[in-house]
């Protein structure tokens, strides 16, 4: 399984032994699992199972589930008028108590589970179960058919901006090294400028840009840049989601430039540095959109 997105929908209808079934499902963004049931009462008692059923398929996001039955009777879900007006004096009271306005209006409660019921039917709790589970599987095989197609696309994206970060950290590798005879030059002139004439082989001057040296050295930084970098890719290229830890890499590719930016002293590096951090910045907010 290549990159997964976290965002999609997906849609299945099962009919079988007398029933319909037809189930929605809708994913968007979420650090954890989340999962919302909106069923009719005798589906929506096997919340876990089916909770555990998308799990199989998605680790992380919020999932919002819809499970509409009906019969071959004619007999369809309908709303439950009693239960939907005590939910609403239940959430009325508890708002009373806690002295918040009650902001819940009915699209929010009918959404809730046992809002609806389904009429008798003579099929039995098993089967109804059974035909579920089918829909619910084909709903999520749907989904992540479209969550892979948007992470591939996602992916691509992204190895394009990673190419380009690189492109600039080898940018930012060439001029490292003159830093230290810049500084060089610049301390001989400012020292003639008080009319004291240094050479090169002066200890003092050599101590010094020893110490510039060691201070601007950001090649520790930009090799473990590096180091991030290709892992990045490898978890971009793996079989699991890692979302988390791209995102972790990001923020450890940010302190990494930051670092040589800080340590490098040079305009031109400072100019670069400026673009990687652009760079990484669009990178973690397309990785906040992977499982």
């Amino acid at each position: 399984m290549a990159a997964m997105s976290m965002t999609g929908m997906g849609r299945a209808s099962v009919a079988e032994a007398g029933v319909r079934v037809d189930v929605e499902l809708r994913c968007v963004n979420r650090k954890q699992f989340d999962f919302d049931l909106s069923a009719p009462s005798e589906v929506a008692a096997f919340d876990r199972r089916w909770r555990e059923i998308v799990q199989q398929g998605i680790s992380r996001g919020r999932v919002q589930c819809q499970i509409r039955v009906a019969f071959a009777d004619g007999g369809e879900t309908t709303y439950d008028v009693e239960a939907i007006r005590r939910k609403a004096s239940e959430l009325q009271a508890l708002a009373a108590q806690a002295g918040v306005p009650c902001d819940i209006g009915l699209a929010m409660l009918v959404a809730m589970p046992g809002m609806t019921r389904t009429p008798a039917s003579g099929l039995e709790p098993e089967a109804l179960e059974r035909v579920v589970a089918a829909a619910l599987r084909q709903a999520l095989a749907s989904l992540n058919g479209m969550r892979a197609a948007e992470g591939a696309a996602l992916a691509a994206d992204l190895f394009g901006r990673i190419a380009a970060l690189e492109s600039r950290r080898l940018e930012m590798a060439a001029p490292a090294p003159q830093v230290p005879l810049r500084y060089q030059e610049a301390l001989k002139r400012r020292v003639a400028e008080l009319g004291v004439s240094l050479v090169d082989g002066d200890a003092a001057l050599a101590r010094e840009v020893a110490l510039c040296a060691d201070r601007c050295d950001i090649s520790e930084e930009l090799t473990r840049l590096d180091a991030h970098r290709c892992h990045f890719l490898a978890l971009l290229d793996s079989s699991e989601p890692a979302g988390r830890q791209l995102d972790f890499l990001c923020q450890e590719m940010h302190r990494e430039v930051n670092t040589a930016g800080s340590k490098a002293g040079d305009a031109a590096i400072a100019r670069l540095v400026i673009e990687v951090k652009a760079f990484i910045e669009a990178i973690r907010e397309q990785v906040q959109n992977l499982e």
